[in-house]
């Protein structure tokens, strides 16, 4: 095993048994060379399909890996080991010429979105072994196709996507989500927060209140910066607010009810810029996010606030992590926005995250 593998759980064994390879590949394993992954395209989920990456590269020792990435999230794909080269795939027309480009280039590739699209465009390249999910009635362009996925379901979407290594072999290990950084981008971060004006002292806390799936995702501002006041007045905690453009007017509440100043950096920073900064973090509270995800993979503990979602599918995967949920007999309902006014999220108190927080911020000392 790699020093970072772990044993595939044993209730995850049975299931990936029942998974059925049908077709083909155009040639064996060992001929393949150039090998091309399309991978999701939100953050949380290219994160929980990185194992998948580290698993080809176990099968394919031989083979360059190529990842095709939505521009959201190909910044995440810059200094993982075993990828060498990204392809930005975009959103609009010109994503055809991108895919005509490719043509000839790869003699393998999978598919990780269960869209029609993602399969369509791995048969536009003209990749001639083309695998994936039989899903989304693509089948016709998948030379190989995994049937059986429904028996995934229960499971955490990490092993959904490792489940489409079966196609190359028994998968009894695996490498949790892991992100790299380079040195430099770890620097750079240090110096956006020795520019924050104010304490030098008390542990980098991030709060992360905004979650692109909608308000049902979102914890309230009201109880962030409540949070936010208690974690300042008993560890003397930093604070920093971090998300996306997006979730500019979220962070604009939390700092509407907080007297004391944060460093702001939501729609401030590229990806790669808050993945450094999250690596200098203490502690991470947040909902259930792209953040998330990624600060799970770089080791940072984490305080996860779920409402609407299923954390068994979708929690931070990590063991350095309290994830707060309260189901309710409608949980999960998978729904971006609640007529009953969020019941499942309001449930979660600022005492009950702010124990949760005291446990990380503790541990070592």
């Amino acid at each position: 095993m790699l020093l970072s593998e772990q044993p595939l759980p044993v209730e995850v064994r049975p299931r990936f048994q029942e998974l059925r390879v049908v077709g083909r590949l155009a040639a064996d394993l060992a001929a393949v060379r150039r090998l091309l992954v399309r991978v999701p395209n939100w953050v949380g989920d290219a994160v929980m399909s990185l194992p998948v990456l580290t698993g080809l590269g176990q099968f394919f020792p031989q083979a360059r890996l190529t990842v095709l990435a939505a521009p959201r999230v190909a910044p995440l794909f810059v200094a993982q080991p075993g990828v060498a080269d990204i392809v930005p795939y975009p959103t609009g027309p010109e994503k055809w010429g991108v895919l005509w480009g490719l043509k000839g280039r790869f003699d393998l590739a999978l598919a990780l979105p269960n869209s029609f699209e993602s399969a369509l465009g791995l048969w536009l390249a003209g990749v001639p072994s083309r695998v994936g999910y039989n899903a989304d009635a693509r089948r016709l362009f998948l030379t190989v196709a995994v049937n059986g996925r429904q028996k995934l379901a229960g499971l955490h979407t990490v092993y959904y996507y490792l489940g489409l290594l079966k196609v190359f072999g028994e998968v009894a290990a695996f490498t949790p989500p892991t992100l790299s950084l380079k040195e430099e981008e770890v620097v750079a971060a240090q110096e956006i927060l020795a520019a924050r004006p104010g304490p030098t002292s008390g542990p980098w806390v991030g709060l992360s209140p905004g979650a692109a799936y909608g308000p049902a995702k979102r914890w309230p501002p009201e109880r962030f910066a409540a949070l936010a006041q208690a974690l300042i007045d008993d560890f003397g905690a930093r604070l920093i607010l971090l998300g996306g453009p997006e979730d500019r007017e979220v962070a604009a509440q939390v700092k509407e009810h907080l007297a004391q100043p944060v460093l702001d950096l939501v729609g401030r920073t590229d990806l790669r810029q808050a993945l450094g900064v999250l690596a200098h973090l203490k502690l991470l509270i947040t909902n259930d996010s792209g953040l998330m995800h990624a600060a799970a993979a770089l080791g940072v503990p984490l305080v996860a606030l779920f409402g609407s979602t299923d954390p068994r599918a979708t929690g931070p995967f990590t063991s350095r992590a309290t994830v707060l949920y309260h189901p309710l007999p409608c949980s999960p309902c998978l729904k971006r926005t609640c007529a009953e006014g969020y019941p499942c999220l309001t449930a979660i108190t600022v005492a009950e995250v702010l124990a949760a927080a005291r446990h990380w911020l503790t541990e070592s000392t």
